[in-house]
């Protein structure tokens, strides 16, 4: 209902969800995940219509997913103990991950210990685009309410972009999509034609793009702010926006909520919680892939993803990245920290956007 009066219009990237093929789709039952060889001993108990057939032929009671043993999948780095089943992925064939179940629905959220194959009903991660690229003014920051004073600005990205006829490597630095995709931290660049300083928006005539990004926190009583790191809030003072580079945020693992700056009288603590992430990528020769990997509690808590692991964000556009509100397995909800647990075991893993130079059209 309010999508329609605020942000229906708006273009979106569509993440998968659960498509039923049947009236009466079933979630998966957590009893077959823990015997997923024992299908025809489970048939009576799942209930699935006779549909399910075209999906794991001789089982008509087991997605695609759970009769192939996918339900097995350990929580990786975060296990404890007994890793007898954990051995069973890697020996599976990945047919699940291009034909997910429709008879079945994964009934909490996608993350790294969830069965392959399965998807949610309904998606808990959005990703809009609120315009191009120049619908974002960095002298003014974010035209949006609530925001803390001189703590609506973006932080700047200064990317090299590499020409294809450009033979002085020395000026130069690739974008390759490895570990030199971005530039390294406290690292200046300099093109041919000035500094990284003095950049505007898209492509300049030395070969470099500037792209801002922006980590937004809310607290529980609506104020905002974008975070310069993980211990500080971004503070313009004058009209030239955030001077703070955006590489220490992109190099480092985030926390999911920080002290909130307001803290009132009371005696609890109250927090501010990763929000929203916003990234302008300008009008070049440019790609930014958005990974979001988010672990919402102390190991062996799994890591949390959107139902696409990477999205490609194309040139010129102004993109905001809604993180969930809540996060929750099959099993229960992962609850936010208490007074007496560190913020650190909360956190968005780094790598959260990587850049690469897009290949040229022909002429």
């Amino acid at each position: 209902i309010l999508e329609e009066k605020c942000c229906g219009k708006l273009e979106r990237i569509a993440l998968p969800v659960f498509q039923p093929s049947t009236p009466d789709p079933a979630p998966a039952s957590d009893q077959v995940q823990r015997l997923p060889s024992e299908g025809s001993g489970d048939a009576e108990k799942l209930k699935e219509p006779s549909t399910a057939q075209s999906h794991t032929p001789g089982d008509t009671s087991l997605s695609l997913a759970l009769s192939l043993g996918q339900s097995t999948d350990s929580l990786g780095p975060y296990g404890d103990g007994d890793g007898a089943e954990n051995q069973v992925q890697p020996k599976r064939p990945s047919l699940i991950d291009r034909q997910p179940s429709t008879v079945e629905y994964l009934p909490g959220m996608t993350h790294s210990a969830c069965p392959k194959g399965l998807l949610p009903k309904f998606s808990s991660w959005s990703l809009l685009k609120l315009g191009s690229a120049k619908s974002y003014n960095c002298h003014t920051g974010l035209e949006q309410p609530s925001f803390l004073p001189g703590s609506s600005f973006l932080l700047p990205w200064d990317l090299v972009i590499r020409s294809r006829s450009e033979e002085d490597a020395g000026l130069m630095e690739p974008l390759d999509g490895g570990s030199s995709s971005w530039p390294a931290p406290n690292k200046s660049l300099v093109g041919k034609r000035g500094s990284a300083g003095g950049l505007g928006r898209g492509r300049r005539r030395d070969d470099m793009a500037r792209v801002f990004v922006g980590f937004e926190y809310e607290d529980s009583r609506g104020r905002r702010f974008i975070s310069s790191g993980p211990d500080k809030i971004v503070k313009a003072l004058g009209p030239g926006g955030a001077k703070d580079p955006a590489t220490r945020v992109l190099n480092t693992d985030m926390p999911l909520y920080v002290p909130s700056p307001s803290q009132g009288r009371g005696l609890k603590p109250h927090f501010a919680q990763l929000a929203r992430l916003f990234i302008v990528v300008p009008d070049a020769p440019l790609e930014i892939t958005l990974n979001p990997q988010v672990q919402p509690g102390p190991p062996p808590c799994p890591i949390f993803h959107p139902e696409q692991t990477e999205v490609v964000l194309p040139p010129d556009g102004f993109w905001v990245l809604r993180f969930p509100y809540s996060y929750a397995t099959e099993r229960g909800p992962c609850f936010p920290p208490k007074e007496n647990q560190p913020l650190s075991n909360y956190k968005v893993l780094r790598g959260i956007l990587r850049a690469t130079t897009a290949n040229p059209v022909p002429q």
